[in-house]
């Protein structure tokens, strides 16, 4: 028996699949590309907008000290939490939290409370105290700063006022000047 030889001619049979097997791919491709954009919708903005007003009236009706909320903040400001209520480590004591992203995409918030304890201050500012003052608005602040975010805090008259976030000294500094006391409902 001898072994097959080869003919040196190409085989026209292979070349015709090759080519029906690219075709049919293309065609494949093209109808997946039509239903992804079809299908396709862009992905809305995660930024969840809440209304502060309710809670802020909520605790200055409840709070025992004077509450002071934001006011006249800047259209860039999007407030995205609100809340009057304990912390892990204010124990039974209620704080207010406000919570806004700036108009640079930063996080900010404000908090108030009568908690002074070390604990509380490390929850709300994740940082350690710098020695170094802001003085907004006639106030003094001291600053505080952690691995990613910065704080101001001021603590007068029992109350624990604390504006902290990712966002650079000046635009925290804004936020701390645009606080105002809450009238307490009759």
């Amino acid at each position: 028996m001898t072994a097959p030889q080869p003919t040196g001619r190409p085989n026209a049979r292979l070349r015709q699949t090759l080519r029906d097997m690219a075709l049919s791919m293309a065609v494949v491709l093209v109808v997946v590309f039509f239903i992804w954009l079809l299908a396709w919708r862009p992905t809305p903005d995660p930024i969840r907008l809440v209304d502060p007003a309710p809670v802020v009236a909520m605790a200055a009706a409840t709070a025992e000290f004077p509450v002071q909320a934001p006011a006249g903040l800047a259209s860039g400001w999007r407030p995205t939490s609100a809340r009057w209520e304990p912390t892990v480590e204010s124990g039974a004591v209620p704080v207010l939290h406000i919570g806004y992203v700036t108009p640079d995409d930063e996080y900010a918030q404000v908090t108030q409370s009568t908690v002074d304890d070390p604990a509380y201050l490390k929850e709300q500012t994740s940082g350690i105290p710098l020695g170094r003052t802001s003085s907004v608005d006639g106030f003094a602040w001291d600053r505080w700063e952690g691995d990613r975010r910065r704080s101001l805090v001021r603590i007068e008259g029992g109350v624990v006022t604390i504006v902290t976030g990712t966002a650079d000294w000046p635009v925290l500094e804004s936020l701390a000047g645009s606080l105002t006391p809450v009238p307490q409902a009759p």
